[in-house]
């Protein structure tokens, strides 16, 4: 399975870490980049990885009581578009009517998105672009779903559906789903959100160069996880 790492330039741990293990593969959100741009990051960790999906982080800016436009979104792909892999197209959890017409318009509009499937949703929109020609599908909204049991149910269900298509399951790495499902992709923030948060426990302190070896050794641990 690809492992994508979430990165969002909130700290300048990720670019050094980053530039110093140099990942192939990342994850950057336009809400996070909206303003600077990806040119800004890659020069701060020196190199072109060679993936990065860019998604429009909708969750994160619901969860600021920001909205994003789809024009805006749409605009900041042609800018970065030399760096952009694949791109997701703009979700909104919720509401799968609205992520559909979020998706049609982009389609609409001479783009090619990724489309998301909500956790919950019914699996008529999952259907629905399939038969749009969607070979590449991003699962997501199960943030809030506790039982990890749920989740790879619901998974495994997608993909026993449309074992042709591949599936990229956002915002988690979790062992507990990614074991028990056939994924060809998935991108995970763990290995920052842990390092800050004091884990490894192995490499204690409070300092910012401890914060740095723990997220190295998280990258350098989910590489050999995942590796592919």
């Amino acid at each position: 399975m690809k492992l994508y790492f979430v990165v969002t330039d909130a700290t300048s741990i990720e670019a050094e870490v980053v530039r110093k293990i140099q990942p192939e593969r990342l994850l950057m959100s336009y809400h996070y980049f909206r303003t600077k741009g990806i040119y800004s990051f890659i020069e701060k960790i020196g190199y072109k990885p060679k993936e990065i999906i860019l998604d429009s982080g909708a969750f994160s800016a619901a969860t600021k009581g920001r909205n994003i436009s789809p024009i805006d979104y749409m605009r900041f792909i042609d800018e970065n578009s030399e760096y952009i892999m694949r791109y997701i197209a703009l979700d909104v959890i919720g509401d799968p009517d609205l992520t559909r017409m979020y998706y049609d318009i982009m389609r609409f509009k001479g783009y090619n998105p990724v489309p998301v499937y909500h956790f919950g949703d019914e699996m008529k929109y999952l259907d629905y672009y399939v038969k749009q020609g969607a070979d590449y599908v991003a699962l997501g909204g199960c943030a809030r779903e506790w039982s990890r049991g749920k989740v790879v149910q619901w998974v495994q269900g997608a993909i026993g559906k449309y074992p042709d298509v591949k599936f990229h399951f956002l915002g988690s790495s979790s062992r507990k789903i990614t074991d028990h499902c056939d994924l060809y992709s998935a991108d995970s923030s763990t290995w920052i959100m842990q390092a800050i948060n004091g884990y490894p426990k192995e490499i204690p302190g409070r300092t910012r160069e401890s914060k740095v070896l723990r997220a190295e050794w998280q990258m350098k641990r989910l590489i050999e996880e995942y590796a592919v």
